[in-house]
């Protein structure tokens, strides 16, 4: 991934926000060492071997493009999943702490 062309920061700023984050992600804390390395990075035009793709994904608002740190891709997908919405997130939340069905709903009643 182009850090530059896509995000505008560089490898050492990358490289600074994982070591500010402890190499974790910032949702979940899992350690980069604790991500598959599943995936290689985009292939060199030289045809020398790729390099190996980061493992922690760069967060950022896509309302302003602003970067918010670095996320494993599980973290990152979810929070596209709910597209920024901070207030589905809270209904997540609440969703999961709330108490579980202890049985099924009955007909008839």
């Amino acid at each position: 991934m182009n850090l530059w062309s896509k995000y505008r920061i560089t490898e050492i700023f990358y490289d600074e926000l994982r070591s500010q984050q402890g190499y974790r992600c910032a949702i979940c804390g899992i350690h980069e060492d604790e991500i598959p390395a599943t995936l290689a990075g985009r292939p060199r035009k030289d045809g020398r071997p790729s390099a190996q793709a980061f493992r922690l994904v760069v967060d950022h608002c896509h309302g302003t493009s602003t970067v918010r740190g670095l996320l494993c891709g599980g973290c990152n997908s979810a929070l596209g999943h709910f597209r920024d919405n901070r207030e589905a997130l809270r209904r997540a939340i609440d969703y999961l702490a709330s108490e579980p069905l202890t049985e099924p709903p009955r007909e008839g009643v």
